[in-house]
């Protein structure tokens, strides 16, 4: 069995908030949020890897097909989520396998650099990013359940 290093799931919406700590909020419209987690043998390869994924990966409907978020106007909202990278043993969720705080921190952090580098070439993309290592309150909106997982 492969040792997964990055687990990621995506979700189209229609609108999404975020809330932080210190009660700011961030508020997308139509967009996807990308629930990110870096897990204990990532490297920082991988964090280059998972935004050039992100960055093509055709998933957003129109009406002439299938488009990537770079191809329509649209924003991204990351946030981390380390229960991603959860595992399931006797009734409980394990998280021993999650990246340490430090290195998780500066691969979120090089992540949402590169998302916004590659979404820079439209300038109706906005990328919006949640903290990394505290609490956040999400909700959202969606014109169906569609969710995606890349993982590798």
């Amino acid at each position: 069995m492969s040792t997964i290093r990055v687990r990621c799931l995506l979700q189209q919406c229609t609108k999404a908030t975020l809330r932080l700590q210190d009660d700011s909020v961030v508020t997308i419209n139509r967009g996807m949020v990308v629930f990110v987690a870096f897990l204990k043998d990532a490297q920082l390869e991988d964090v280059d890897k998972l935004a050039k994924e992100l960055t093509t990966v055709k998933l957003c409907e129109s009406e002439n097909g299938s488009k990537t978020i770079v191809d329509l106007p649209g924003d991204l909202l990351i946030i981390p989520q380390a229960t991603l990278g959860g595992r399931l043993h006797s009734h409980r969720f394990q998280y021993h396998h999650n990246i340490n705080k430090d290195t998780g921190q500066e691969f979120y952090d090089k992540f949402v650099l590169n998302l916004r580098e590659l979404c820079s070439q439209n300038k109706d993309n906005v990328v919006h990013a949640g903290s990394y290592g505290i609490r956040q309150v999400y909700s959202s909106e969606t014109n169906g359940p569609a969710m995606h997982i890349i993982e590798f």
